[in-house]
């Protein structure tokens, strides 16, 4: 079935130089609702074989990942569907932050009759077993309130759900060992790990680890899937281009957009220098999608939608990881052995 029910609309939009005003007819794209379900279907078969590697290595005490062995785990996970099974943690909750991310914008789309695909899941050969997802938007927004609306839904949802995954996921996660300590990848966490694990120390649950950092904790799987989704928010709410964070400075005010676009690219360099390449990406990015199509300028926005742009700059500042992926060697081995020593 690839044919949508759903009618044609007209736009209007104003010509400055014939001083006119033009109707374009935007006919509603077609559902490939196979190709949807496919690359669901893959991605969902490559994050299972990515956890499965992560449960195991969790359960029998090795370090997250050891890229002679853990990098591309397919072989090993499709050689017996009962090691599937064990990446069934990370894998649905991975997916449950990215789906309801992209759901987010998909249904707001919908409310403001806006013509949209069905979410786009990639598949790919990386430590996630993906590179995301993303829905395509299809014709013309009519106004800067549902250009904002429909940014922020989605990294909101997804939100949503990260954080209840993040809480499951300290909470299953133990310290380091000196073996685990000694993984080829460290995550560095971003600030709302530490505001969680603080919530856990403060309430009294977790006990075995409330007095150590969050960065001395080997990460269960979905703690892992918890540190993706945050990291995937964080990279939407960049403020520039044709992210949610774009979209979100746009409908705050269109003058904005373009320099603080440049002001972003501007701080992911000396950032992509000194701590991660993977910011000379998408400072890339940012600049190659610095324009942004063009919304009517009126209706501004209202005071409570002002308020989620603050909320959406909250949720930039937790989530945001200045060094996401590290090697061992910023784990000082000094380090690990006095707090194993202490721990003792």
């Amino acid at each position: 079935m690839s044919e949508n029910p759903l009618p044609s609309q007209e736009f209007h939009f104003f010509d400055p130089e014939r001083q006119e005003v033009r109707v374009v007819v935007i006919h509603p794209p077609k559902r490939r609702y196979w190709l949807h379900a496919l690359l669901f279907l893959l991605t969902l078969l490559s994050t299972l074989c990515i956890g499965a590697r992560l449960q195991y290595n969790f359960n029998h005490g090795l370090p997250s990942f050891k890229l002679d062995e853990d990098i591309l785990p397919w072989s090993w996970a499709l050689a017996d569907w009962h090691r599937l099974v064990l990446g069934l943690p990370f894998s649905i909750s991975l997916l449950g932050i990215l789906t309801a991310h992209e759901l987010g914008h998909y249904v707001l789309c919908v409310r403001r009759k806006v013509f949209a695909t069905w979410p786009f899941f990639i598949p790919a050969p990386t430590l996630i077993g993906t590179l995301g997802a993303f829905i395509r938007i299809k014709s013309p927004i009519r106004s800067r309130t549902d250009l904002f609306d429909i940014g922020i839904a989605g990294p909101i949802a997804g939100f949503i759900v990260a954080v209840p995954v993040l809480f499951a996921g300290l909470l299953a996660s133990r310290p380091l060992t000196e073996q685990t300590a000694q993984t080829d990848i460290v995550f560095g966490l971003p600030l709302i790990f530490y505001v969680a694990h603080w919530i856990l120390g403060s309430i009294g649950i977790h006990a075995a680890a409330a007095e150590l950092s969050p960065a001395w904790l080997y990460l269960h799987p979905v703690g892992v899937a918890a540190w993706v989704g945050m990291f995937a928010t964080a990279l939407n709410l960049l403020p520039g281009g044709q992210l949610d964070g774009g979209h979100i400075i746009f409908g705050v005010n269109p003058r904005w957009h373009r320099p603080v676009s440049f002001i972003t690219i501007a701080v992911l360099l000396p950032l992509a220098w000194f701590f991660s390449a993977t910011w000379l990406l998408w400072a890339v990015v940012l600049r190659l999608t610095i324009g942004h199509p063009q919304v009517p300028q009126w209706p501004g926005l209202d005071t409570k939608r002002k308020l989620l742009a603050a909320f959406a700059l909250l949720m930039l500042i937790l989530t945001f990881a200045y060094a996401p992926l590290q090697g061992s060697g910023i784990r000082d081995w000094d380090f690990v052995q006095h707090f194993l020593h202490r721990s003792k």
